[in-house]
């Protein structure tokens, strides 16, 4: 068997017989490798002599199929070092740097080429952030790889069906898959973190040891990072796992978990459109439990909060309310009494921060989503008769916030009282500059 290089065999992979299985089907395969690392490990052969003989006989199979090794990807490329590396991961599965090293390699072809090298640097990637410590440069090179991957299947979907097209006439039923593909490459955003950031979430998980700093700080930017990263499933359990157990004592962890839910949605939201409705449930549940996750966050930093975990909460406040406004309808579900007043609160919250970048922009979507409804308000009055005739915003006092048991803190009540004046100010101080 040789390796695989023409586009018979390419158009075998599950991503492209139907492109709305990219991330199960690469999630399968860098399942695969963690099951190969683990099972080597159990089973390494303790004498020295039996170990070579085992390297021996695995090194006859890696450059005929995925491997932890990275065989086929040095071959593919023609990476003239790599054979040490494959030797050095043969005998070390653990062996992170020479894994990156293969995978900075894959990176230096241009998108153009073989696919398969790019697919195998990026499952080879995943598998390091899934078994090994999370950093700065393991995650940054999760970033690149999958979107450089993404950009080589979409340009050799495009060649094979317009080969197909020409040959044949017609259309070809993938172009609602490279639709799907591109919108996943246009909503996955490159995150940078700071160069010395360094985590190890099965650590922190198994120990339970986190400081105030590290949800603060680390989580944010981790959850910002991982949103953009469906195939690091190991890792978004693993978060979800820790920030849970810290939601108490740090109520920021219900805004990073928030963070990480809506973004996976966003993704999902993108397969619902191309035609996978059996993700509706599914979108709907993650929604419910962030918005969920980050009232509680709300209630809980009104009390003990500082300023700047009090700025972020409001900020994916606003997010999350716009998302249920854009994707509630397109799942068939109503929009609620209850999401007209978090429009409200957040529009009214987000005032406090509205120097901010990217503050005033989301501030005007809401205004404009809460106008919709206003809208839609007075047009489902018209045609009730008059005695019937309300305002979605006038039936009842409308709890500016919460459904129930608002904190009495003035930072999270409405900016007016009953009498329609003017609450004391969200922040006392300027927001910090490195928000």
């Amino acid at each position: 068997m040789t390796a695989i290089t023409d586009a018979d065999q390419i158009k075998k992979l599950g991503e492209f017989e139907d492109p709305l299985t990219f991330f199960p089907t690469l999630g399968a395969a860098v399942g695969k490798l963690i099951s190969q690392v683990r099972s080597q490990e159990k089973n390494a052969p303790k004498s020295a002599v039996f170990r070579k003989a085992a390297e021996f006989r695995k090194q006859a199979t890696t450059t005929t199929e995925l491997d932890h090794s990275g065989g086929r990807l040095v071959e593919l490329s023609g990476f003239r070092g790599g054979a040490k590396l494959v030797q050095r991961l043969l005998a070390t599965p653990r062996n992170s740097e020479a894994r990156l090293i293969l995978v900075k390699h894959a990176l230096q072809h241009p998108e153009t080429d073989n696919p398969l090298i790019f697919r195998d640097a990026l499952a080879l990637c995943f598998l390091e952030i899934e078994l090994g410590v999370l950093n700065a440069d393991n995650l940054r090179l999760a970033q690149l790889i999958q979107r450089r991957y993404l950009g080589s299947l979409i340009l050799a979907l495009e060649d094979i069906v317009s080969h197909e097209a020409a040959a044949s006439g017609e259309g070809s039923t993938q172009r609602k898959g490279i639709w799907y593909l591109k919108e996943i490459a246009k909503n996955i955003k490159l995150r940078s973190l700071d160069s010395d950031f360094v985590i190890d979430l099965p650590s922190v998980l198994e120990t339970g040891r986190l400081r105030r700093d590290d949800v603060v700080r680390k989580f944010g930017g981790l959850a910002e990072v991982l949103g953009n990263l469906p195939l690091a499933k190991h890792c978004h359990e693993r978060m979800h796992g820790i920030l849970e157990k810290v939601h108490k004592q740090l109520p920021i962890a219900g805004c990073h978990r928030s963070i990480l839910l809506r973004k996976n949605v966003r993704l999902q939201m993108v397969a619902f459109t191309a035609g996978q409705r059996e993700l509706e449930s599914q979108i709907s549940e993650q929604m419910e439990t962030a918005m969920s996750l980050l009232k509680q966050s709300l209630k809980l930093l009104g009390r003990t909060g500082t300023r700047q975990e009090r700025a972020v909460c409001v900020r994916e406040f606003g997010l999350l309310t716009q998302t249920f406004h854009q994707y509630m309808p397109r799942l068939g579900h109503p929009l609620t009494r209850s999401h007209t007043s978090n429009l409200e609160m957040a529009i009214g919250l987000l005032r406090k921060i509205a120097g901010e970048r990217g503050i005033p922009e989301l501030q005007q979507k809401l205004v404009k989503s809460l106008d919709e409804l206003k809208v839609l308000g007075e047009v489902a009055d018209e045609e009730k008769p008059d005695e019937e005739k309300t305002s979605p915003l006038d039936e009842k006092p409308v709890n500016k916030f919460f459904d129930k048991g608002v904190p009495e803190d003035q930072s999270f009540r409405s900016d007016h009282d009953e009498s329609g004046n003017k609450r004391p100010s969200f922040f006392e101080k300027q927001l910090p500059k490195d928000l």
